[in-house]
């Protein structure tokens, strides 16, 4: 995948790797992370929150490292929201909350209490006995105390699993009590949920056993005639089944689709279905059925559209952006696949995209600018052309002119990117020693040559894949030169005694045209790494970013078929799998949310 922060003040709400793997985060979109549960200590009646068991309430690590502010790392209290420790918390930390002052004039605070002390402070041998709001309470303010900063890993695992075993006692609790009201009921179901989320982070040894036992309570109570409660657990199990679909269980695609229908149907639908709606939205997406995905997004807004509750109105009025975004993911993989009627798609869909979105708004430009790198890597060079003419189209006259002058320059490189196939190709500098490198020797030779920079996670491990087709391939004629993009001269060479190259590294021979500076980038309009440039015997590019397999299946191509193999080169689709739910090339994606400088200096 290859990422391009280009803009600022950019977000664009799906964040794709399409087919190989996609996330949609959303500027917009619904919550990932569940709203905690607050105990209105007078009713006693915490608002329910999504079942969803990806972004647990609270989390407790039990590293070794603590937090810079003294705790765990990971840990926190169970409310999402800031909110001053309650009484229970007051009592155990012997801190006074609201006073102001000078700190010199402030009474010195105790010494802290070990984990047994505040486990012992915290009776936390037994859970009491009570009524529901006296249990929601005791499970509220148990989830909030701080957990102790001066305690072995080990002593704040026994701690931890002391205080979520109690939880799930103490929600047993409340769904065996008579006079429990239907929301009492769900709170507790919700308080238990989060209890084996938590206890699943603290002891993985037993996270199987667990996982499993949290399945049988959500079944077990799936069929209860409380409306409440069983709409939680069959949110709750749905999002299993959503996720073992995510996993590639494609038996269970009906299944999911069927089920997201009935979903977004309940007549009592709240932000929770909504949520778990529209995560399957994204799954499917995923998997390569951006119509199911649409299909989804579609049946929300006109089921959410008009309901009562306030914030699932405005939600599903909003969902008209990702909609659209969806269909052009959808056209850009039909386009991908050698679709050629879905490449007018694809371009009408971005238009007709940004026709929707405010004059200085950059989000589309964020999206139209990856795509069209993706369309170079899929060997659709006269659509990413056209798709780098709307960027100029619609963003040439931007207000503001950074953008102006960032749209010019990644046109002109997108040009330059474009232009290089079938064209001499030409690799100057020096050796890192210094010495002038002749790229004349490598004249007769397949050669890949690529640009990477010590800042480049994935050029890292590009190049691990890289070496081992090299020694499959080296004595077949087959070499390799690295073009190293780092703006400090140093930083290959202390890389590269780490982790020495079988190759040649080339360094710009001018020491004030370094990093996208350096001319071979220049010329080729490098504003992405990794960047790959693939030259056959004659000195001409035959292709560029052959990445991952992509670059074995080519090098097989040319060396078994000599020259034919590089003319059936020109047709896009040769060797490339057929979308849906096939593998795409490894540096398939488009950007995630994204708020930086303007910056040509990006990670493909």
């Amino acid at each position: 995948m290859r990422v391009r922060v280009l803009l600022s003040k950019s977000c664009w709400s799906v964040a794709i790797a399409a087919v190989a793997g996609l996330a949609l985060t959303g500027c917009g979109g619904g919550d990932t992370n569940p709203p905690a549960v607050s105990i209105d200590q007078s009713a006693g009646n915490p608002p329910a929150a999504s079942p969803t068991t990806n972004a647990p309430v609270a989390q407790v690590a039990m590293n070794d490292a603590a937090s810079p502010q003294g705790n765990p790392a990971g840990a926190s209290s169970f409310t999402s929201n800031e909110q001053a420790p309650s009484p229970a918390a007051e009592a155990v930390t012997g801190q006074v909350v609201g006073q102001v002052g000078d700190a010199a004039s402030q009474p010195a605070l105790p010494p802290p209490m070990t984990a047994a002390e505040l486990a012992a402070k915290m009776d936390l041998d037994s859970v009491p006995d009570g009524n529901p709001v006296e249990l929601l309470t005791y499970m509220n303010n148990v989830t909030a105390v701080p957990f102790p900063d001066n305690a072995t890993p080990q002593e704040l695992r026994q701690f931890a699993t002391k205080v979520y075993s109690n939880v799930l006692t103490a929600a047993d609790k409340v769904l065996a009590a008579p006079t429990a009201t239907s929301d009492q009921r769900r709170d507790s179901v919700q308080f238990k949920f989060n209890a084996y989320e938590m206890l699943i982070q603290i002891l993985p040894e037993q996270a199987a056993q667990i996982s499993q036992e949290r399945i049988q309570f959500a079944q077990s109570i799936a069929q209860t005639n409380d409306p409440n409660v069983s709409r939680f657990a069959r949110l709750f199990l749905f999002e299993q089944m959503l996720a073992q679909f995510a996993a590639g269980e494609e038996s269970l695609f009906q299944p999911v689709l069927e089920d997201s229908k009935y979903i977004i149907e309940d007549p009592n639908a709240d932000m929770m279905h909504f949520g778990v709606a529209q995560n399957a939205a994204t799954v499917f997406a995923r998997m390569g059925h951006t119509d199911k995905a649409v299909a989804i997004l579609t049946m929300m807004k006109n089921s959410f559209t008009n309901a009562k509750n306030e914030e699932l109105a405005t939600r599903a009025k909003d969902l008209d952006d990702m909609i659209m975004q969806y269909r052009i993911l959808g056209s850009m993989m039909a386009a991908a696949n050698g679709d050629e009627a879905a490449e007018e798609k694809l371009v009408t869909a971005i238009k007709a995209w940004i026709a929707t979105k405010p004059k200085e708004d950059v989000e589309p430009l964020q999206m139209l600018a990856t795509i069209e790198m993706q369309m170079e890597d899929y060997r659709k060079m006269q659509l990413a052309r056209k798709l780098a003419n709307l960027m100029l189209e619609f963003y040439g006259n931007h207000p503001d002119p950074q953008v102006v002058e960032s749209v010019k320059i990644s046109v002109a490189n997108a040009e330059k990117r474009t232009g290089l196939i079938a064209k001499p190709f030409l690799v100057e500098g020096n050796h890192l020693n210094g010495t002038p490198f002749d790229w004349q020797q490598y004249k007769g030779k397949w050669v890949l040559v690529d640009f990477w920079a010590t800042w480049c996670p994935i050029c890292i491990e590009e190049m691990d894949s890289i070496k081992e087709i090299y020694q499959k391939y080296r004595t077949k004629g087959f070499e390799v030169v690295s073009i190293n993009l780092d703006d400090d001269p140093r930083a290959p060479v202390a890389f590269l005694q780490q982790k020495p190259l079988p190759w040649p590294t080339v360094v710009s021979a001018d020491p004030d045209n370094t990093g996208f500076k350096n001319p071979n980038a220049q010329r080729c309009g490098v504003e992405a790494l990794p960047f790959l440039v693939f030259v056959g015997p004659d000195g001409t590019v035959v292709e560029i970013n052959p990445r991952g397999e992509r670059l074995e299946e080519l090098l097989q191509s040319v060396m078994n078929q000599g020259a034919g193999g590089v003319q059936s080169l020109s047709d896009p689709t040769s060797n490339f799998p057929t979308l849906p739910g096939a593998t795409a090339p490894a540096n398939n994606g488009l950007p995630a949310s994204a708020d930086a400088d303007v910056s040509l200096k990006v990670v493909r």
